[in-house]
């Protein structure tokens, strides 16, 4: 038990002391309040909060499978024959995905597009946001492509948050792109390689080709040669529907040179390819922000479209993870789980013969796939009726 106190007045201790109550009165009241329903039964619904973290979370955990559909694959890196390139010689000196590009993942640029003159549309410029030191490939376990070829896996070691991220327009990122850069094949002096890009006139918007010599790109720098010619993709762009659409894409061109001699054969591949991130719903939203409505001016969101100067704005909604449009099926649904979203993307790169070369179509046009083909003019033979009947 506790041991009992007794405190001695302050008068009782000196003739000149007072007494001092040295403790705070506390006031004990009992009001009667009513129990609401809420109060007594508050359900929380996991799916809701699952739904409103995810929608507030912008961070992208981005991996993949690659299948490298090329003849360049399996190649020694000079060409003397055109056999070589059917005949794959799988040694430490070939070529394949791993030693013939460096990858990095670019998204579109916040400034610098070339507009073309007419409205015929702009070319798209990126800007790089992760080097091939931020990206690992090997080759994915019991997995080979249709040509028996081995497949490959790919990850990023970093994280993406894309919720600051916005083009020249003012569009917040709804795709991100992994640009594929390919690395020439030389043989001391002799260059067994060339490539090219594709480029389109400020003023016609007519497509051609320019030389093009790769170069080490850092975080912030635009694809660009080693010149410093930036690399890019043509699209439209309508403020009014606040919409945006590639028209063409970026196209690479490899020559290859057969034994030094005066014959080459002309590759194409594509090198940006898009990691779809989101996308804009289909409806297109419009508000003034002179509105007296609270309601309404909130709604507008920071990347809408100004239309003119009297407070006019367009933009459309950006769909939520995991809704699906019943009308054109588009919409994402990537796990999230450790407070990031994860992408995974099937990717193909394919470097395939440009048949618009005339010295390449013609060769491609006589390649036979045996020493005697022979034509089969046979036409199976089935009967429907026999199906199921015990075989004769």
């Amino acid at each position: 038990m506790d041991n009992k106190t007794e405190i001695l007045l302050g008068s009782q201790k000196n003739i000149n002391s007072v007494n001092v109550n040295n403790y705070n009165t506390i006031e004990l009241t009992n009001n009667t309040a009513e129990l609401t329903e809420f109060t007594v039964n508050d359900v929380i619904s996991a799916t809701k909060v699952f739904d409103t973290e995810r929608e507030a979370n912008q961070i992208y955990r981005i991996y993949g499978k690659i299948e490298y559909l090329s003849l360049l694959n399996g190649l020694i890196n000079n060409y003397k024959v055109l056999s070589d390139f059917f005949n794959p010689v799988y040694t430490g000196n070939s070529k394949n995905i791993v030693n013939s590009f460096d990858f990095y993942l670019v998204r579109p640029a916040i400034s610098g597009y070339t507009e073309i003159d007419g409205d015929v549309g702009y070319v798209r410029y990126f800007e790089v946001i992760a080097t091939p030191d931020d990206f690992e490939i090997f080759p994915a376990g019991f997995s080979n492509n249709v040509y028996g070829e081995q497949s490959y896996a790919f990850s990023f070691k970093k994280d993406f948050d894309v919720s600051t991220y916005l083009d020249d327009f003012g569009f917040p990122a709804t795709e991100l792109f992994l640009y594929a850069q390919y690395n020439l094949k030389q043989n001391g002096y002799n260059v067994w390689e060339t490539m090219k890009y594709t480029n389109w006139s400020n003023i016609t918007g007519i497509a051609s080709q320019s030389s093009f010599q790769s170069k080490s790109l850092n975080i912030g720098d635009f694809v660009e040669t080693a010149t410093g010619a930036k690399i890019g993709d043509l699209i439209s762009y309508d403020k009014k529907e606040f919409t945006q659409t590639q028209l063409t894409p970026q196209t690479v061109y490899i020559s290859t040179n057969l034994n030094g001699a005066n014959q080459y054969l002309i590759w194409k591949y594509n090198p940006f390819i898009p990691f779809r991130l989101r996308y804009f719903s289909g409806e297109l939203n419009s508000a003034n922000s002179g509105n007296t409505s609270y309601d309404i001016i909130n709604s507008i969101p920071d990347y809408a479209t100004p239309l003119d100067n009297d407070g006019n704005y367009v933009w459309r909604e950006i769909s939520p993870q995991g809704y699906i449009d019943p009308l054109t099926g588009l919409g994402v649904d990537y796990p999230f789980m450790n407070k990031r979203r994860y992408l995974f993307s099937n990717i193909i790169l394919s470097v395939s013969p440009d048949l618009n070369d005339g010295d390449t179509a013609i060769v491609f046009d006589e390649i036979y796939f045996s020493d005697n083909p022979i034509s089969i003019n046979e036409t199976p033979i089935t009967e429907l009726d026999d199906i199921e009947k015990p075989c004769q």
